[in-house]
């Protein structure tokens, strides 16, 4: 068996494909947005936004795998990836709506229920900027390209 750095032989042994629920989503012309912003207030903005998704991610027991302007978060049950969604739209309506923003906050959204693979990377892994825990498998790929194909506040499963 190969030996992949940062990965103990018991973990990769133990790597059998797990049916999950894959959640993409992408805020739409977030480019744009902090353009028209400015740093510092699309800063507070993806802070604000940051604690909607950790409140979310706690009360629809997601992980959170990878965040840019969009996020990748990976569920057991697919309720609770659909029920975070839904959450996520309109927790960004209702945060584009208090800061008083002139266009819309919206993301699109792919979910996405296949098998994967997932592995723990190690400590020091981690601290070299590796993902705490990976995720791979075809059903990673399509849940983002729903995602690409959904439109602004559209959520395809």
């Amino acid at each position: 068996m190969h030996r992949v750095a940062g990965l103990s032989p018991a973990v990769q042994a133990n790597a059998a494909p797990q049916v999950r629920t894959l959640l993409f989503t992408d805020m739409v012309d977030s480019t744009h947005l902090v353009e028209r912003l400015g740093d510092a207030p699309a800063a507070d903005l993806f802070r604000a936004h940051d604690r909607i998704v950790l409140e979310l991610q706690q009360r629809w027991r997601g992980r959170l795998i990878d965040r840019s302007d969009g996020l990748l978060l990976i569920f057991e049950r697919p309720i609770d990836g659909l029920g975070f969604a839904l959450d996520y739209m309109r927790g960004l309506r209702d945060l584009g709506q208090q800061l008083q923003l002139t266009q819309a906050l919206q993301a699109r959204a792919g979910l996405h229920v296949g098998e994967v693979l997932l592995w723990e990377n190690d400590a020091e892994a981690v601290r070299q900027g590796a993902k705490s825990l990976e995720v791979e498998g075809l059903a990673k790929p399509l849940a983002a390209r729903l995602m690409n194909l959904a439109r602004p506040g559209q959520i395809l499963l």
